[in-house]
């Protein structure tokens, strides 16, 4: 089954609410005309009354004279018929009527009769003459010279006009409600359409757009609303997109490159062996160099796989109390081997500090690649400072080098994956370039933050805050 469009569901609302609002309201009008018609029959009768109220009548005969017609058909006008004047005495007996009434017999409600001797004006609606069509008379109080009551008026009218009206209108209402219910229809899908096209026009432009032309956006035509703000979004969605799939295609084109190039060593020594006899030592020299390779391309796969891991939030931490101080001291002992060789000075300033709530392996982990990257870039002759201190966020580590420096353009990648600075250098020194981006990620999974200071050709300054202990923290220093 083909699913509803949106704007067909649009219009169907507005129809069936417009058409409710239309049948509310016509009902109301219906109630409305119905009650204003019967106020103004009231009234005329009233009037009506009034009238012969204030008439002499003491040498009326029994049938009233003309003049009375003649009123009658002034107030309620000549086309409705069972117009009637009847005067009643206290008893209820006939003293004069209209000549209309002279065939005709209506009988006396006894209890109306007693409420208008007690000066009450009741209003009375009855089948008098047996039409089908209602006639609607008063009964009113007569009232001699001393306002006592002394007979009753009684003045009626058929409704027929009344009736002939309601049934104009309920069929103006019957022809008109439906006819508006479907022009609104029309209108409402029509404005739906109109409403809609933008959605359909940024449906259209998304469908068109794949990997291969991440570049294409929405037209934005009104920033402020709605449909603007949608397409803003939309576009905002596939900066993100365009901006991640082209960090994955450098990464799979700098991890291809990486992994090429000691598959190439390999494969060009072991050619180079296979090509004749060679001595013992040879093949010792060509299998140690192979070695090293296998171990590049061992560290660099372990290194993805660490990354991959923490993308997909799978790589856990084992958080305990961790003491830097210790850390950072054995750290330091463990490179001072290697700086002598190189002809790096490596001091440290390590002072006491707070427990911090980490991964052990992994703080050393982030320590360590900060140390070798120093010594990485730093030059015969140069110096690596290592401060670790207690900071007012947490406790500070800095690595601080005299390396060649980072340049500007430079510094917003140094933590993306398998960028150099120095290229050269770094494939030298045995660096794949995922030592910083472990880096930011251990930071990063610690909440902590990582910042950089260089100057080229004058050196870095790697700082990193961790945040403390909470657990370990006492009530004095909270208070403090």
């Amino acid at each position: 089954m083909k699913p509803i469009s949106i704007r067909l569901k649009l219009t169907a609302l507005y129809v069936v609410v417009f058409g409710l609002f239309l049948v509310v309201f016509s009902g109301w009008v219906y109630l409305m005309m119905e009650q204003k018609l019967n106020q103004t029959v009231d009234q005329r009768l009233k009037t009506m009354a009034e009238l012969i109220g204030k008439t002499d009548l003491c040498a009326v005969p029994s049938f009233l004279p003309p003049e009375f017609e003649r009123r009658l058909n002034h107030i309620f006008g000549v086309r409705p018929t069972g117009k009637f004047v009847r005067l009643l005495d206290l008893s209820g007996s006939i003293g004069s009527r209209t000549e209309n009434l002279e065939d005709k017999s209506i009988p006396v409600d006894r209890q109306v009769l007693q409420r208008v001797t007690k000066g009450e004006i009741v209003y009375q609606t009855q089948n008098l003459f047996g039409d089908e069509i209602p006639v609607r008379f008063i009964n009113y109080p007569l009232l001699d010279y001393q306002k006592k009551v002394r007979g009753v008026i009684q003045v009626g009218t058929s409704l027929e006009y009344v009736q002939a009206s309601m049934q104009n209108l309920l069929l103006i209402l019957l022809i008109s409600v439906p006819t508006l219910v479907f022009v609104a229809g029309l209108a409402g899908y029509f404005l739906a359409g109109k409403a809609l096209k933008p959605i359909r026009d940024i449906a259209a432009t998304t469908r068109h757009i794949t990997a291969n032309n991440l570049d294409e956006r929405i037209t934005v035509e009104v920033a402020k609303d709605d449909i603007g703000q949608l397409s803003q979004t939309i576009n905002e969605m596939l900066d993100r997109l365009s901006q991640a799939f082209m960090k994955v295609k450098q990464f799979s084109a700098d991890a291809s490159h990486e992994l090429r190039t000691p598959l190439t060593i390999l494969r060009g020594e072991v050619e180079i062996g296979l090509r004749g006899d060679r001595a013992a030592d040879e093949y010792r020299d060509i299998l140690v160099s192979n070695l090293e390779e296998i171990e590049r391309m061992s560290k660099i796969v372990s290194d993805l796989l660490l990354l991959s891991r923490s993308d997909m939030g799978q790589e856990v931490l084992s958080l305990e109390s961790v003491d830097l101080h210790e850390l950072i001291k054995e750290l330091i002992s463990q490179f001072g081997m290697l700086a002598e060789p190189k002809g790096v000075r490596l001091t440290g300033d390590i002072q006491p500090v707070s427990l911090v709530r980490g991964d052990s392996l992994r703080l050393r982990q982030l320590a360590a690649n900060l140390l070798a990257n120093a010594f990485r870039y730093t030059p015969e002759g140069g110096s690596v400072v290592v401060r670790l201190k207690d900071g007012d966020h947490g406790v500070e580590l800095v690595v601080e080098d005299t390396g060649i420096g980072i340049p500007e353009a430079d510094s917003p990648h140094i933590f993306d994956r398998f960028y150099r600075v120095d290229k050269a250098r770094s494939r030298e020194e045995g660096g794949n370039g995922l030592g910083l981006s472990i880096v930011k990620w251990i930071v990063d999974a610690h909440h902590g933050e990582i910042r950089v200071e260089s100057v080229v050709d004058v050196g870095s300054t790697f700082m990193v805050v961790l945040p403390f202990d909470a657990s370990v923290i006492s009530v004095d220093e909270i208070k403090k």
